[in-house]
């Protein structure tokens, strides 16, 4: 019988869907228990190396050279999410592993949560909540969304989503990406314009690149000096994209206003300066945490498994040359 090994910590975690559609195939799933967690590449390749997986879906936690050839069974990686800068696919494919992911099919929800952290920061959503829970009413003034200047940086599936929904608050849009999309131009008004001029004069900047080696540290000082001080930062993408040390001592000293972070360079962000900042909202990396994204990710993910083993070639392979 195959084996499907489980590192992800959200695929079947909250639905059963995709385990279900595994199952019926005929292969056995195996999870990485929470005993062995948190995960990094000696740990999980001697979980990979015990159970010798066929395929093994993954999450954050890195997929090296040492993972991938701890189990001479495993022939494909397959990635619960979108972002694959976790996995050495150049090593998966030198191995003759196939790597795939999941595109498309957290895009509403990551773009929904974008929105949201907009709009907490602008209407002080979070401090009004902690002061009426104490007993205290008193007025919080914020910001319309629709009076903003917002700069998108990255327009692909994400960034194209926020631009959608920010056209219906009536926000005026710059964007920022090395291959502009006319269809956003010309359908919601998008202005493009160099990461510079986007980061001077926009009241909201967020963040929709996918981390390579061009976009790691994309913000740093010099970017975030450009940024107005009344500005807020929003990164949704990857935590290496901004320097955090970098954006901490400028919300700390209040060179910037605010910022809102979904995601980190290391995770569980545990001794992070950023978490003693009252200036930023942190959550636990949860953009694509929705009922509806996780099923779509279970379904494609399974979905992906049975069509490889089954001599077929399904869609969403980044090494088909494999």
């Amino acid at each position: 019988m195959r084996v499907v090994l489980v590192s992800s910590r959200s695929f079947a975690h909250v639905l059963k869907v995709g385990e279900e559609l595994l199952a019926n195939a005929g292969f056995k799933v195996k999870r990485v228990s929470a005993a062995e967690r948190p995960l990094d590449a000696a740990k999980l390749a001697k979980i990979v190396k015990r159970e010798r997986p066929h395929a093994l879906i993954c999450g954050a936690e890195p997929i090296t050279a040492e993972v991938l050839r701890a189990s001479d069974n495993l022939r494909l990686v397959m990635k619960h999410g979108v972002g694959v800068d976790n996995i050495d696919i150049e090593f998966a494919t030198a191995m003759g592993v196939l790597v795939a992911n999941t595109p498309d099919t957290n895009t509403e929800a990551v773009a929904d949560l974008t929105i949201g952290l907009m709009l907490v920061l602008l209407r002080k959503i979070c401090e009004a909540n902690v002061a009426t829970h104490l007993g205290r009413w008193e007025p919080f003034i914020g910001h319309e969304l629709g009076t903003m200047k917002v700069g998108v940086v990255g327009t692909g599936r994400i960034g194209g989503g926020v631009i959608k929904r920010l056209s219906a608050f009536d926000s005026e849009i710059l964007a920022y990406d090395v291959n502009p999309r006319q269809d956003l131009a010309s359908k919601y008004g998008v202005h493009y314009v160099s990461l510079e001029e986007l980061l001077a004069v926009s009241d909201i900047v967020t963040l929709h690149v996918p981390l390579t080696k061009e976009t790691k540290n994309m913000i740093g000082p010099r970017e975030l000096d450009l940024m107005k001080r009344n500005a807020c930062l929003i990164n949704v993408a990857r935590g290496e994209i901004v320097d955090e040390k970098a954006l901490y001592d400028r919300l700390r000293s209040k060179r910037i206003a605010a910022a809102a972070l979904d995601v980190f360079a290391k995770e569980p962000p545990r001794a992070n300066p950023l978490l003693q900042l009252d200036n930023v909202i942190l959550t636990p990396h949860i953009g694509a945490y929705t009922y509806e994204a996780i099923e779509r990710m279970d379904r494609l993910c399974a979905s992906i498994i049975v069509e490889v083993f089954n001599g077929k070639q399904p869609p969403y392979i980044l090494n088909p040359k494999v």
